[in-house]
């Protein structure tokens, strides 16, 4: 009996051991798995937009539309539809299916237009879906990246889908020889050069008329799923030229052709344009023979049924990206995601490659392993997601597919994926090898309190950039420039408008005295600039004009617009630093337009000096006081030098001046210390309401800082305008 019971109980601990076990799929990357999403500044975020047999876009219900007009503007609606909800997402990479079958979803002189869009093979959808897309996910700041399957000619082999496919620019009417049958489906024969030149012409044709982001292929090389279904003997025998000695070395020495050449031809036309493959998720088992394989069991692999081989493309830096489709959970036996997404991050280790994950939306609640159904969708999800940021060389993921976000079993995932894991914005990965440099950071800002929230205004005039990130701190947060935790900060992309002041209303902040901004630009390949700080009480223009010198802003701010003071060029005014004469003669020749014809300068001012003109200006007018021969350009100007000056400089302009009594600086502390070349021009400054000291004092002998003269400057025009 005791024996009876004692082996109960064993085989009851034993079940529940292996129950643990295999509740717990995660626990091996437990470490690798940060209990909260990390946040990141720089992740791309991706979703398919499918068009073939209208999976996402258009809906069939819409291209059903007898009416070309509102067929065309439901397509629209629709497509806009899931961009913006893309968008609430914070999804920064489309990639939009656009020749799904030999066909075009964009005016093609090579294919006929898709039969996706109208119901019919070859009709004109009376619209560019492709030229729309682009300038739609490019409003939205997002990249656009036109999918192109390489080989497919038609889904369907039945009599009426053969029958539609006979029409101009049809690769199956034009060119019957490169056509073969694979899985049921029509497909170009890769062996055959020409039929290559015709995938690469069709991309190139997409490449060198769109102002696209990306050309993109998925998984569809060979179709293979049973050896010699293909059935292309007769091409391997004809082209083989190199003289190999199987046809499966043969056929992925043909894709790797189709990349190399490709790769080198879009290169060569756009060199901005990435270019980018979404293979299966595993290239080879290494139970197949194959040590450099994962150690996964699968059926099926790039290297032996699509006859990909998509590492050596990496290796070879062939391609921009990588985004293999990890369709599997960390629990599943012949393929888990950790150990896949591990061995992809260790093949693009040191190369010109970035790495992104392709995410299986579509097996949430729709697929037979436990792991992606009910509650345990949303953990293993979740920890796909948090564990792709978490690793270094995973610098991204693309979701399959977009309607997928709409079905109602996916809503939990998505929910999470809207407010938690993907909450906060993030720029995409810089790719260094494409070029590209960060653009000059905007000119200038300003912010002000409007009825909605606080709007902030910039300018840039580089050429370079393409867009603005927009970010909001605390007034007592430190700004960490090219830190992660600034991604919790980014708060709006604006793509630039050539030509206008780009501006942003933060509808969440009716107290523009408790924050402060920082906008960046950033060109196409997402290079970004350093931040102009935006803040009330901050010069629109120069970085160290802030909230010390708030008496002193608008005075500095407008006389930039004016151009009477520039800066040193790089954002900087030096508000607090004592005033050269040099560099204050400049000032006042530009506030009053003083001009004159002279002839000899001071001894002392060099012909090439920058101030040459301005100080010879003075000489002949007379500006400067005493009779010295010498102009002392390097010395710093005192306040009663100062006075004197301007008031001769006022007088010059026609300017309007009182002339009073020198009483008038008895009311000042220290006006003993005046020197009596000085004194009547203090006292007309003084009653003419130029001046007015400070505390009680004139501070005749003291400096004047930059930012004091300005203040000086600014009261004068603006009496006088």
């Amino acid at each position: 009996m005791k024996k009876s019971l004692m082996l109960l109980f064993l085989v009851i601990s034993m079940v529940l051991l292996s129950f643990n076990a295999a509740a717990s799929p995660w626990k091996p990357y437990d470490h690798y798995i940060p209990a909260e999403m990390l946040i990141s500044k720089r992740h791309l975020r991706g979703m398919w937009i499918s068009t073939v047999l209208n999976l996402d876009w258009p809906s069939k219900e819409t291209v059903d539309i007898e009416d070309s007009r509102e067929r065309i503007e439901k397509s629209k609606e629709e497509l806009i539809s899931l961009l913006d909800m893309a968008a609430g997402m914070n999804i920064n990479a489309i990639f939009f299916q656009v020749s799904p079958e030999g066909d075009a979803l964009y005016k093609s002189d090579l294919v006929p237009w898709s039969r996706y869009l109208t119901g019919t093979f070859g009709q004109d959808p009376g619209f560019d879906p492709l030229e729309f897309v682009i300038e739609q996910a490019h409003i939205r700041n997002m990249e656009l990246h036109a999918w192109v399957n390489p080989y497919r000619v038609s889904i369907y082999t039945n009599a009426d889908t053969t029958a539609s496919l006979n029409i101009p620019k049809s690769v199956y009417k034009e060119h019957p020889e490169w056509i073969k049958k694979a899985m049921s489906r029509y497909v170009i024969d890769p062996g055959i050069p020409e039929a290559r030149k015709w995938v690469m012409d069709r991309v190139m044709e997409i490449v060198e008329k769109y102002d696209i982001d990306g050309i993109h292929f998925d998984d569809y090389f060979y179709y293979e799923r049973t050896f010699g279904e293909l059935d292309d003997k007769q091409t391997y025998m004809k082209y083989n030229p190199d003289g190999f000695s199987n046809i499966k070395d043969w056929r992925r020495n043909n894709t790797y052709i189709l990349i190399k050449e490709l790769s080198e031809k879009i290169r060569a036309s756009k060199s901005w344009v990435k270019f980018g493959i979404s293979p299966l998720g595993i290239w080879a088992n290494q139970k197949d023979g194959y040590p450099d394989g994962s150690n996964t069991r699968s059926s099926v692999t790039n290297y032996d049924s699509a006859f990909a081989d998509t590492k050596r493309w990496v290796e070879e830096e062939l391609i921009d990206y990588i985004a293999p489709q990890v369709y599997f959970t960390f629990a599943n036996s012949n393929a888990s995601y950790g150990e896949l997404t591990t061995w992809w991050a260790d093949v693009v280790k040191g190369k010109n490659v970035h790495l992104y994950i392709g995410q299986a939306l579509y097996k949430i609640n729709d697929d037979s392993d436990r792991y992606f159904k009910g509650n345990n969708a949303l953990k293993e999800f979740s920890n796909q997601l948090k564990y792709n940021v978490a690793q270094p060389r995973i610098m991204g993921s693309i979701l399959f597919r977009a309607k997928n976000f709409t079905d109602s079993g996916k809503q939990q995932v998505a929910a999470a994926i809207k407010n938690d894991l993907w909450s906060t914005k993030s720029l995409i990965p810089v790719m260094p090898w494409k070029g590209g440099r960060a653009p000059d950071m905007p000119i200038w800002g300003k912010v002000e309190t409007v009825s909605n929230g606080t709007k902030i205004t910039w300018d840039n005039n580089e050429p370079n950039t393409c867009y603005y990130a927009v970010y909001r701190f605390g007034n007592d947060e430190a700004i960490m420039y090219d830190s992660n935790i600034t991604a919790k900060n980014l708060i709006a992309l604006i793509r630039k408008e050539h030509g206008q002041t780009a501006e942003f209303i933060d509808k969440k902040v009716k107290n523009p005295e408790k924050v402060k901004y920082m906008i960046t630009a950033l060109d196409r390949l997402h290079n970004e600039s350093k931040g102009r700080i935006i803040a009330a009480g901050q010069s629109a223009y120069f970085l160290d004009v802030g909230l010390d010198f708030s008496w002193a802003v608008n005075a500095i701010d407008e006389l930039f617009e004016r151009k009477i003071v520039l800066g040193n060029g790089n954002g900087m005014f030096f508000p607090s630093e004592n005033t050269k004469r040099k560099d204050f003669i400049i000032m006042v020749v530009r506030a009053f337009g003083l001009d004159a014809e002279w002839e000899s300068n001071f001894i002392d001012v060099p012909g090439d000096a920058y101030y040459h003109n301005e100080a010879g200006i003075a000489k002949k007018l007379g500006l400067m006081p005493g009779n010295d021969e010498n102009f002392y350009p390097e010395e710093n100007i005192v306040r009663e030098e100062m006075i004197v000056i301007l008031l001769r400089a006022i007088a010059e302009s026609g300017y309007n001046f009182e002339i009073t009594s020198e009483d008038i600086l008895r009311q000042y502390k220290d006006e003993g210390e005046i020197s009596g070349y000085a004194r009547a021009a203090v006292a007309s400054m003084i009653k003419s309401g130029y001046i007015e000291g400070s505390n009680g004092y004139i501070r005749p002998k003291g400096l004047a800082t930059r930012a004091e003269i300005a203040v000086i400057l600014q009261r004068i025009l603006n009496l006088n305008d």
